[in-house]
């Protein structure tokens, strides 16, 4: 019985989750810890929100600050969750926040948002020095450093407005940040995933959503959905489509809609060593394969000779039989 009272109770210690934020920063140590309120839970269950903290830190210097981390479940939901919280007017972060986060970091008066692979961190009050922020990263627990979502690559950044890019990444966020387009009209069930924002274009802003597909055909399959959205332009390229609804300025749209471009990547597993220019260099690499093979031909012919030679001299110069025969014929 006791036996059985020790596993479970080893059993539970080890399933229970991990905490979040850590006790000690150095000379900062943590005097509170709490777990917010989330509000807009549908929104945050699309991002995969699986936990979040709020703890208090001090030093003995009287230095405090507040930091709240939302965990999700890769690093598409921290970047997304990010563009939702970030303060209005945020400027980029300090020198120590965007070195751990170079594109995914802002500040605005004593409050700090960045990410972390798949964390969102919130610093409030200031924001711990660059040792002190070593310690809280490389301490958190479960860390995802996979790839972000293609579709943010394809957003015109020198036009949007700064502080109005949302992520979509479901019926829930598509309520709530662009319900002009219905869920049956996206298809998220083909793991469509999009960017809606304002953009600045002439003397006025227009508001532009991006969706990105798997593939070219399920995008072509959804651009019929996208334009029987009355009053909206609609582009596709590649396996992007995007939708300019109800602008002011038709012209304006258009030459929003022109920015949105599919480049298409390959991925090799190794860097080639040369890279062939035009069709002259080419041609000149096709000749030296020639000459390379017929050196190494004559080579080996030469090698071929000479060891007939030496075998002939071996066996008192005989010659050697040019051939295996069977003798077919001498069978009855």
């Amino acid at each position: 019985m006791l036996r059985r009272l020790a596993f479970l109770t080893v059993f539970c210690i080890s399933s229970a989750p991990a905490g979040i934020l850590t006790d000690n920063l150095g000379t900062a140590k943590r005097v509170t810890l709490e777990t917010p309120a989330v509000p807009d839970k549908p929104v945050w269950d699309e991002y995969g929100l699986d936990g979040v903290e709020t703890g208090r830190y001090e030093s003995a210097g009287g230095k405090s600050f507040t930091a709240t981390a939302w965990r999700l479940k890769d690093p598409t939901g921290s970047q997304a969750a990010f563009r939702w919280l970030r303060p209005a007017g945020a400027q980029p972060g300090n020198k120590d926040a965007l070195f751990y986060s170079p594109r995914f970091a802002v500040t605005t008066g004593p409050t700090t948002l960045m990410t972390f692979g798949n964390y969102l961190l919130r610093f409030d009050g200031g924001v711990p020095v660059r040792d002190e922020l070593k310690i809280l990263l490389f301490q958190l627990p479960r860390v995802d450093q996979s790839s972000l979502p293609p579709v943010i690559d394809y957003i015109p950044g020198n036009s949007l407005v700064s502080g109005t890019d949302r992520f979509i990444a479901g019926p829930a966020s598509l309520e709530k940040f662009f319900p002009e387009l219905t869920p049956a009209a996206v298809g998220f069930h083909f793991g469509a995933e999009g960017v809606v924002g304002r953009y600045r274009m002439g003397s006025s802003e227009t508001e532009m959503a991006v969706f990105y597909y798997p593939t070219n055909q399920m995008a072509r399959d959804r651009l019929p959905e996208f334009r029987k959205l009355s009053g909206a332009l609609v582009k596709r390229s590649g396996p992007i489509l995007a939708l300019v609804s109800s602008p002011r300025n038709a012209n304006d749209a258009e030459r929003l809609l022109a920015l949105v471009n599919y480049r298409a990547q390959v991925t090799t597993s190794a860097r080639p060593t040369t890279i062939i220019q035009d069709t002259g260099s080419m041609l000149i690499a096709i000749f030296q394969l020639i000459g390379v093979l017929l050196s190494i031909t004559i080579v080996a012919g030469v090698m071929v000779f000479f060891m007939r030679r030496l075998r002939r001299a071996a066996a008192g110069g005989k010659e050697e039989d040019p051939m295996t025969m069977l003798h077919l014929e001498d069978r009855h």
